[in-house]
């Protein structure tokens, strides 16, 4: 009977390099005639904004800009502080092997501390270091031989392999508006001197060809007004579709978003009063829809009757076990000198290891913290830096140590609480995104050949006993003897074929074919 290959088109996604690495970017910033002269910095801020990434052979290049916003305390009596703004921009060649311009990468930044030098009342230099992680991907397709149909006395090794089956990616962006208007005590506004924007998912719902997200953007602005530094802080929710072409309903998604800019106008209220503040967000929401699917794919096939011809190719294919969502509350308390009012608190979730542990994940990491305060006694607005660690146990079940997880952080929130002048309780809401993988080498079958050389058992020993070697299986041993896994275990009443002991002796029986 003809042999016949039943193929099929597997389709993954493969990570093909990753790397991080430091950047330092420097400027300077000299105060037009406009502005007051410097007396004293009260706090700096930055945001990178990726501008452009391009992969060549073996590396990412990637371009951005810092945008910093400079606080200071002014040596003017009717201007006590002045805000200024300059932009710097940055050029960086990342390094990986084995990379080309047909793959997709992907790249996030955040500023690691920022340094500056007052060097005189006009002069201020600045430096960020920067840290830049880059991942390459490449969809790969793969033609596999998933079944062999006809062949005389043929066996055929099949294995099922599971991944994620990419359907679609996209960036789209969301505008986001809303106006503000102080309540109660709050002074005027007179100007605003720092706003932060950050925004997380709250639900997502994947239908056909799009993706429906509800998220948040969360906004906290510091004003003067009323003689002294005032804050404000508000949630903005909104509804946004991505739209994907080939999405499926109720496939599994994945999404990011970020905050690429921010404006705002101050307005008067309907007494004339500058008391609202008019805010419009830019938030690009990166998504990607997937279904996990299963295939059975040709490992391996032999004859118990004729010899054949076998090609095989050895593949590395990273299946996706399970995904892990998980909400957790980090807490922690940050100790100084004299905290008075609390103005602005900001943070980053880092992670510095993960790691599987039977069936437990460990998260092992650290909330990266920037307060900004009044001091008591000095009545001076002073900036700490403070780190929070943690270590995260996530239980599931069907995991080990050959998985690798792939672990992303996002911070919705932190709230504080004032304990005394000297501690403040600090509370960061944290969302564990956990795509746990496999990554496997495979050697499976291209192409098959039968051949009219019949297989010679005439020379075998009418029983063969066989000594198991470690790393043997059943599928190894008949293969190597011309038999079938069945008729070793019927021989040798093997309950369980998938666990042999090494040093266990197998019988293996000559079986004579008299069809002729």
């Amino acid at each position: 009977m003809t042999i016949e290959l039943v193929k099929d088109i597997l389709k993954v996604e493969e990570l093909k390099g990753k790397n991080e690495v430091q950047v330092l970017v420097e400027t300077e910033i000299y105060l037009n005639q406009t502005k007051a002269s410097l007396e004293k910095i009260l706090w700096t801020d930055g945001k990178v904004e990726i501008m452009n990434t391009k992969i060549v052979k073996d590396k990412m290049v990637v371009s951005g800009i810092v945008n910093f916003n400079i606080v200071y305390k002014t040596k003017e009596e009717n201007i006590p502080i002045e805000t200024v703004e300059t932009t710097s921009d940055f050029r960086e060649e990342i390094e990986m092997s084995d990379i080309d311009e047909e793959m997709m990468g992907k790249v996030s930044a955040r500023i690691e501390h920022i340094e500056y030098d007052e060097v005189d009342e006009r002069k201020i230099v600045l430096e960020a270091l920067i840290n830049i992680e880059a991942r390459v991907e490449n969809t790969k397709t793969i033609e596999i031989v998933k079944d062999i149909k006809g062949g005389e006395g043929l066996e055929v090794l099949k294995e099922k392999i599971r991944y994620n089956c990419l359907l679609g990616s996209s960036d789209s962006y969301a505008v986001v508006r809303d106006a503000f208007e102080l309540r109660g005590t709050l002074p005027d506004i007179e100007e605003v001197l720092k706003l932060d924007l950050t925004s997380y998912e709250v639900e997502s719902k994947v239908v056909e060809d799009r993706i429906i997200v509800s998220g948040i953007v969360e906004a906290s602005f510091v004003y003067y007004g009323g003689g002294k530094l005032n804050s404000l802080k508000r949630e903005v929710a909104f509804n946004h579709f991505v739209d994907i072409e080939g999405a499926k309903k109720d496939s599994n998604c994945q999404l990011k978003l970020e905050v690429v800019n921010g404006e705002y106008e101050i307005k008067e209220d309907l007494e004339g009063k500058l008391r609202v503040l008019d805010l419009e967000a830019k938030v690009k929401v990166a998504g990607k829809v997937y279904e996990q699917k299963q295939k059975e794919i040709v490992l391996d096939a032999y004859s118990t009757k004729k010899k054949i011809n076998i090609q095989n190719e050895e593949i590395e294919v990273i299946e996706n076990v399970k995904d892990i969502h998980q909400k957790e509350t980090i807490k922690g308390k940050l100790k100084g000198m004299g905290f008075g009012e609390i103005y602005h608190i900001e943070g980053n979730p880092i992670l510095i290891d993960s790691k599987i542990i039977e069936d437990k994940i460990i998260l092992e990491g650290l909330i990266s913290l920037k307060l900004l305060y009044l001091e008591t006694g000095v009545k001076e607005i002073k900036t700490i830096k403070e780190e929070i660690p943690f270590k995260t146990y996530i239980e599931s079940e069907g995991i080990d140590e050959t998985m690798s997880p792939l672990v992303e952080l996002i911070l919705e929130d932190i709230n504080y609480k004032i304990i005394d002048e000297q501690s403040i309780e600090v509370e960061a809401n944290i969302d564990n995104f956990i795509f746990l993988n496999r990554q496997r080498k495979v050697n499976i079958v291209l192409d098959l050949e039968e051949t009219d050389e019949l297989v010679d058992k005439s020379k075998r020993p009418s029983i063969t006993v066989y000594i198991v070697q470690k790393g043997d299986s059943l599928w190894d041993i008949a293969r190597r003897y011309n038999t079938t896994v069945e008729e070793i275990v019927l021989s040798n009443n093997i309950v369980s074929p998938d666990h042999l002991m090494p040093g266990e002796k197998i019988i293996i029986e000559k079986i004579v074919d008299n069809s002729f």
